[in-house]
């Protein structure tokens, strides 16, 4: 299905992107912690040569610094690495961890860089031979080895214990954008993932919806059908009561089906915001007492309708309202027991007139109550109530709950399995 291509399709771009910006992420933390690290280096460098520096008069008598071999246009490195290897080997003079500490801790605050840290003397291989503390860990920053030998054999390096302060400071924003993005990216991608499932099960339930469709109008088209070929047929010419019969069931047929149209008709127009309601103050009760006595003559079990109008008077479209509740009252009938008990009441409240139909039926379970005012909510259970014996395909909730808010108002139900279902229509008083 396109769906489900959609899907993986959505599925693997969010992962390319949470890698691309971890990746990202990463690398400016790379470069960042880099950045640090030769910042920290030059420091280093410039504390060693003060340091070298300061021997060198000491043990030379002003006369090391401008020996050839130490000195020369060399680069500070170089200058350091010419300087100790030349006291070294010469005067046997060694740098101090503790004396250049000192410098290094001076300079880090001119840079604004941690003090916490640890001078090391390495070998060529990496390995510590001395530190001026134990405080480093693998979780430090190390700079480069700056060389105090010419044959590479011994270097000072620095290790940085808490670059987390800097680290934060510079880095803070760019998580938190990146934070932001990807919270919006995330929810652009689940959203869009509920999208696809919802469109998945809109499509099934359509299909489902134009099954039961079908299936539902098959039966009247098959009678009508049936009752013309008899009546055409001239079969049932001598028998006036039988061909009476065909045409009353030719013609009730025939208005099942145009109802069923003009509801489908009705519902677009609703949906689209194209149907004008005439609302005028209209009596309830005649309106009632003929649905009740409608509903009667149907019924093909025992029924008892009971009525309790303390408000007569509602503004509502006469027509559509009159629809509404027969379709309750239908619903009422259709899901009932063996013996039928339906009440219809209404009563003021400040904003609404609540008009209620309750019936002794089989109920609606909480996950159906979710879905029956839905266009094809019927259709998703269709199969179930057609196996039990119930015709239809959902539309009369879905108008009834059309029609509430064409009127500004509202449809609600309550239910248990098996006890009862009242439904409840929110008339507004006001346009």
């Amino acid at each position: 299905m396109h769906s489900s291509r959609y899907k993986y399709v959505s599925i693997v771009s969010a992962v390319a992107v949470l890698l691309l910006l971890g990746l990202y992420m990463w690398m400016t933390y790379r470069s960042t912690t880099k950045d640090i690290s030769e910042r920290a280096e030059g420091q280093l460098s410039w504390a060693m040569f003060y340091e070298s520096y300061s021997r060198a008069e000491l043990v030379t008598e002003d006369d090391t610094l401008s020996l050839p071999q130490s000195r020369g246009n060399l680069s500070l490195a170089s200058s350091v690495e010419g300087m100790n290897d030349a006291l070294s080997q010469k005067y046997h003079s060694e740098i101090s961890l503790d004396n250049v500490a000192m410098l290094v801790d001076s300079l880090l605050s001119v840079v604004h860089i941690n003090r916490d840290v640890t001078l090391q003397m390495v070998d060529a291989g990496g390995k510590v031979l001395k530190q001026n503390n134990d405080r480093s860990t693998s979780w430090s920053i190390f700079t480069k080895p700056v060389s105090i030998r010419r044959d590479q054999s011994k270097a000072i390096r620095l290790a940085l214990n808490n670059p987390y302060p800097e680290l934060a400071r510079r880095l803070s924003p760019l998580f938190l954008i990146s934070a932001i993005i990807l919270a919006f990216f995330a929810v652009i991608i689940i959203q869009l993932l509920r999208f696809i499932t919802e469109q998945e099960q809109m499509a099934e339930l359509r299909n489902d919806f134009s099954y039961a469709m079908v299936h539902d109008m098959k039966s009247p088209l098959s009678s009508i059908i049936m009752g013309a070929h008899f009546l055409h047929s001239g079969k049932v010419d001598d028998k006036p009561q039988i061909k009476e019969k065909y045409y009353t069931i030719i013609e009730d047929e025939a208005e099942h089906l145009l109802a069923l149209v003009n509801k489908l008709l009705t519902i677009s127009k609703l949906e689209n915001k194209k149907l004008i309601l005439n609302k005028n103050e209209i009596d309830l009760e005649p309106i009632i007492n003929d649905l009740v006595e409608k509903a009667k003559t149907k019924a093909n079990k025992p029924i008892e309708i009971s009525t309790h109008l303390e408000v007569k008077n509602v503004l509502a479209d006469e027509q559509y309202l009159t629809e509404a509740i027969s379709n309750l009252i239908d619903n009422a009938i259709k899901y009932s027991k063996d013996e039928i008990q339906i009440d219809i009441k209404s009563f003021d409240t400040d904003k609404h007139v609540l008009l209620k139909v309750r019936d002794n039926g089989i109920g609606i379970s909480k996950e159906e109550q979710q879905i029956i005012f839905d266009k094809f909510g019927r259709a998703a259970i269709h199969e179930k109530n057609r196996k039990g014996g119930v015709s239809g395909f959902g539309l009369g909730l879905n108008y009834v709950d059309q029609v509430m808010q064409a009127h500004g108002g509202k449809v609600t139900v309550s239910s248990e399995k098996d006890k009862f279902s009242e439904f409840t229509l929110y008339i507004p008083k006001s346009v």
